[in-house]
């Protein structure tokens, strides 16, 4: 069992009262496959990346933490950069700077309760459109759990053809994971339970929908739950929804690990993966970092001697 995260890996410039306070790799895909390798997990990062020396340190760093890079592609070019602009409560706004190279990643090949977590612009993109939805066709159908979050920035209610794109990624994804704000721009729609109603139209029955510090709710086909948040000091809201769907992935391994199976995990398994998710956003708040803090990770290290890449 193993676990790819696919999407853009983006070099993030952070900004508080127009001066900058920190610079890090991130990338939702990136974010999340930072975490989970400071976990121990078997993750493995599918993304592209320029011949430069932001791609030389997006890197690194993956491999610092775990990450396997075997899946990343290099161009001859610059590496995505984003600008990252705090208000007084510390949400971000970006301007995004493209890659020059618009370059398609490699799939591997999947084995069955393999994991998949994609989103984000990547999933959304023409270019490679076709091979990616072959590799979540091949996916569902050599039984893998895939967890969409579409991280939708801006409304696209009036713009059918990005909403499409959305609809046909969530029909073949097994869990849908995304904020309030993500579904008000999706389907404006701006409560849990209308927003379910809508999923399921696409054949989708798991929706994990997160309302920031009011925490998060759980609705599929036998019960709804709703989780309270862990309140904390936040220095920056960058990366908390990848690190909540990171959050997500570890409890899901842990649980398919010990001989569970996904169709039979019941309330008390998905209370344990919610809360999961609400620490892994609550401890990425807590510093510029996008990802799980390394002690963090320390001390929820997944041991076990047969995981393999």
């Amino acid at each position: 069992m193993r676990i790819f995260t696919i999407g853009e890996t983006t070099y993030d410039i952070l900004f508080c009262e127009g001066n900058p306070v920190g610079a890090c790799s991130g990338g939702s895909a990136y974010n999340s496959a930072i975490s989970l390798g400071r976990c121990g997990l078997p993750v493995s990062l599918i993304s592209t990346l320029g011949n430069d020396h932001i791609g030389d340190l997006s890197l690194a760093f993956l491999k610092k933490n775990g990450v396997n890079c075997n899946l990343i592609k290099r161009f001859d070019g610059q590496s995505r950069v984003a600008l990252a602009f705090f208000d007084s409560d510390n949400n971000a706004e970006y301007s995004f700077y493209k890659a020059s190279t618009d370059l398609q990643p490699e799939y591997p090949v999947l084995d069955k309760n393999d994991i998949v977590l994609l989103g984000s612009s990547f999933a959304l993109r023409d270019n490679g459109r076709e091979n990616l939805l072959s590799f979540l066709q091949l996916a569902r159908r050599q039984g893998c759990i895939i967890m969409y979050d579409p991280n939708a920035r801006q409304s696209v209610t009036e713009k059918p053809d990005i909403l499409t794109k959305i609809l046909d990624n969530m029909a073949l994804s097994t869990i849908i994971k995304g904020s309030d704000q993500d579904f008000q721009n999706i389907f404006g729609l701006n409560n849990g339970s209308d927003v379910y109603s809508r999923i399921t139209e696409t054949g989708s029955q798991f929706l994990v929908y997160t309302k920031g510090a009011e925490g998060a709710e759980l609705f599929t086909p036998n019960f709804n739950l709703e989780i309270p948040s862990i309140k904390s000091q936040v220095v920056s809201t960058v990366g908390a929804g990848d690190n909540f769907s990171a959050g997500i992935v570890y409890q899901l391994f842990n649980h398919l690990a010990n001989n569970f199976s996904f169709k039979d995990l019941g309330e008390k398994a998905w209370k344990e993966i919610m809360n999961s998710g609400i620490l892994f956003a609550s401890e990425v708040c807590g510093s510029y970092e996008n990802y799980l803090p390394e002690e963090t990770g320390k001390r929820l290290h997944f041991e076990d001697n047969d995981l393999q890449f």
